[in-house]
């Protein structure tokens, strides 16, 4: 498997060109998927079309193999540091972490507030959205429902890293460590999706029969998605110039594209009916999804190039090196 090379301070982040391009193919197509399984609920598609709505949840399996496997990457690397750095290692890697997830996520939180279709919410009525806790627990409310997968993702960088540092303050090495941690979140979720998932809110394929269905149903579809990885990682770059700076441009606004497409919809939507011509458009879908993509498109290159890159440039900025500071202390960390 390519194991990518460590560049300098300077070219990591949003301007970093240590890019793989299959794993750009592999996000491109896990965004276009959910994107694309959330617009068939709009206008009229053909019945077969329609029918095809559930590749969606698809599209979120695949990001969060992906994001497991490039995070749990990076924490292989950064966790050889953490006996000696100890809580320091892991405040900075959840740093970096929410400094990448977390702003988007409040700027889309805020919209939805004042746009949801079920009338505008106030923060204190959303409180949990705050800390991740929405589906903690508990069904997932219509607001803001695609924010599900993101509490999964929030409480895994939370949680896997905790776990890591807890098992080096018991003596473990670093790589031990990590180890135990994997076959800890192997073995918990699907013992509490067992005994306390409600499978009867879960309608795909016929699984919602019993909860044990619904138990292997994830597990087996992780572990397909999981393998797909290292297929995508051995892809190399077509011979058509356009299509691979599609797929490297969906890959870079690909979080932007996760928590604006909703909203890009409603615009839509909203816009339909003030120039009078919802009636005639919204029904056809030749005309509603291609109007759609384009404004998703639109919304996440802004939100993009305004809000995360600016962002993203920030947190990987390093304080310069007084030329009085002993070597020691100009390591990066």
């Amino acid at each position: 498997m390519m194991m990518a090379t460590p560049k300098p301070a300077s070219a990591v982040g949003a301007e970093s060109h240590d890019r793989m391009y299959g794993l750009d193919v592999c996000r491109t197509m896990a965004i276009l998927s959910v994107v694309f399984g959330h617009m068939l609920q709009h206008s009229t598609p053909h019945p077969y079309l329609a029918s095809v709505g559930f590749m969606a949840i698809f599209g979120v399996d695949l990001f969060f193999c992906l994001s497991g496997f490039l995070i749990g990457r990076i924490l292989m690397q950064v966790s050889e540091r953490w006996p000696q750095e100890q809580e320091r290692g892991v405040m900075q890697f959840w740093y970096r972490r929410w400094m990448r997830t977390l702003p988007l996520y409040f700027f889309f939180l805020f919209v939805e507030l004042q746009i949801y279709w079920g009338g505008a919410s106030s923060l204190s009525a959303q409180q949990a959205y705050l800390v991740f806790a929405q589906n903690l627990a508990w069904p997932m409310p219509s607001f803001y429902g695609l924010t599900w997968s993101l509490t999964v993702e929030e409480w895994f960088y939370f949680l896997f890293p905790l776990l890591i540092l807890l098992s080096i303050g018991f003596g473990k090495t670093p790589r031990a460590s990590v180890l135990t941690a994997i076959v800890i979140f192997l073995v918990i979720p699907p013992v509490l999706r067992f005994f306390l998932f409600d499978a009867s809110e879960w309608d795909y394929f016929g699984l919602a029969e019993t909860n044990w269905l619904v138990t292997v149903y994830f597990s087996v579809v992780a572990l397909v998605f999981a393998g797909l990885i290292p297929f995508f990682s051995g892809l190399s770059p077509t011979r058509f110039a356009w299509f691979n700076r599609f797929v490297k441009y969906t890959s870079q606004i690909a979080y932007s594209l996760y928590l604006g497409h909703v909203v890009a919809f409603a615009a839509c939507i909203y816009m339909f009916k003030r120039l009078g011509c919802y009636d005639t458009i919204y029904p056809n879908p030749w005309l509603t999804y291609p109007i759609f993509m384009a404004l998703v498109y639109l919304l996440a290159s802004f939100t993009y190039f305004a809000i995360e890159r600016p962002l993203l440039t920030l947190r990987d900025k390093r304080p310069k090196v007084d030329a009085n500071t002993p070597i020691k202390a100009q390591v990066p960390n």
